[in-house]
């Protein structure tokens, strides 16, 4: 669905050039917030139309079937079905949308995902209409969004090469990859409780990110966001050994 636009009359009677028209869908399961986003916008210009909202990605899809794709979708990084945020970006490019993630921040990891799949900035539930607005048009003209939680985003990618050292990123490959502590420490060559002083260190660093990993599955999310293991593939595709690290 692209943008359409026009000429008006302005107050004086002469000719004005109208805004482009923007299609708008979102995805948050927050129902309250997505109506008085929509309503903001309204006021504000009556240029944006918002198309669609659903509370996940499958859902807007469906909602969507048949219709031209939106210019761009508004797309909350945690949602109530679990899904993964670039897993969300891909299927929603696919689509023929352009995708502007909409969060409540301190989930830099989750964003970097998903700018890295191809999302085109990361913005703020609190920040006012006026600079949404601003951030969907630049989107749609093919811009990243300038924004303090892009940046942020986007540091994280090298926090995450340089915050574990090499032994560490070792053990968090062997114990996330599915090795009982006892087998990480015969792998290595150290004591058990060397390996586990080396695991409470991996998980005090993960916290300290605000990335906390306080189970093996969490360790394992974090192995596979950091590329020190190679997501599992979907159940009946080709794809990576559980437990080998990613090329």
């Amino acid at each position: 669905m692209g943008l359409t636009g026009g000429r008006g009359v302005g107050p004086d009677g002469a000719d004005a050039v109208r805004r482009p028209r923007l299609h708008v869908a979102a995805v948050d399961d927050h129902p309250a917030l997505l109506a008085g986003l929509e309503v903001e916008l309204a006021r504000l210009e009556d240029s944006f139309v918002f198309v669609a909202t659903a509370p996940t990605v499958p859902d807007l899809l469906a909602r969507l079937a048949g219709t031209p794709a939106p210019d761009v979708v508004l797309l909350d990084l945690r949602l109530g079905d679990g899904s993964d945020p670039a897993g969300n970006v891909a299927a929603l490019l696919a689509r023929g949308s352009r995708v502007l993630v909409y969060t409540e921040g301190r989930q830099h990891a989750e964003a970097l995902a998903a700018l890295q799949a191809g999302a085109q900035g990361v913005l703020l539930k609190d920040r006012p209409v006026t600079t949404v607005a601003e951030a969907l048009r630049a989107v749609v003209e093919g811009e990243t969004v300038s924004s303090a939680e892009t940046a942020a985003a986007l540091q994280v990618d090298d926090v995450l090469t340089s915050h574990l050292s090499p032994q560490e990123r070792r053990v968090l490959e062997l114990y996330a990859g599915g090795m009982p502590a006892r087998s990480v420490a015969l792998r290595l060559g150290v004591t058990q409780e060397t390996a586990k002083s080396y695991l409470k260190r991996i998980r005090a660093k993960y916290a300290a990110l605000d990335r906390p990993a306080y189970t093996r599955m969490e360790l394992y999310r974090r192995a596979v966001e950091d590329g020190v293991l190679a997501p599992l593939p979907a159940p009946g595709t080709p794809g990576p050994v559980p437990g080998r690290p990613a090329p």
